[in-house]
């Protein structure tokens, strides 16, 4: 087993791989962190390809750049997460093909957490480039990486999902 200075702990999600993958993103996450033995791969209805969920052991820099490795390969769909310690934030990682990489801390319940410098940084660039603060926000909070994992997260193909961009009241 890997020995780390500061273990952290989370979740693997594949929630989308082809065939000619599993191998590969098997061995690039047993460099990065530690996983179970026998991961158990399911079909993934939405698409026909494979996916997995699986805990893992290790450090956050050794997610993180598992992250950066599985995300260059530009076929998955996938989410990494770090549960949060009693001293710190979780962090959330989501990849899409078409999105690339959203990352961001995490609260004791898995919600995004945005600071007072990223919020600021979104309203000056919602005014300099005349788009609604909404879209600043949705982005912030990873609303669009959500909107396109939602069906996958549920292996529904015909999940709809456009509540999740909806305005609410």
């Amino acid at each position: 087993m890997k020995q780390y200075a500061h273990q952290v702990s989370g979740m693997l999600y594949i929630h989308s791989a082809p065939t000619a993958l599993r191998a590969h993103i098997e061995w690039a996450a047993d460099a990065a962190v530690t996983l179970p033995m026998g991961l158990g791969w399911q079909r993934q209805p939405v698409d026909g390809s494979w996916r997995v969920e699986t805990h893992w052991q290790g450090d956050a820099e050794g997610a993180a750049g598992l992250v950066s490795t599985l995300a260059t390969w530009g076929r998955l769909r996938l989410e990494v997460t770090v549960d949060p310690s009693p001293c710190g934030t979780g962090h959330r990682w989501s990849v899409t093909p078409e999105l690339g990489i959203f990352s961001a801390d995490t609260n004791e319940i898995g919600d995004v957490v945005v600071d007072e410098n990223r919020l600021r940084q979104a309203m000056v660039r919602a005014r300099s480039q005349g788009e609604p603060l909404e879209i600043e926000i949705a982005d912030l909070l990873g609303e669009p990486w959500d909107v396109e994992l939602e069906p996958f997260r549920a292996c529904d193909p015909d999940l709809d999902v456009s509540w999740l961009g909806s305005q609410v009241g």
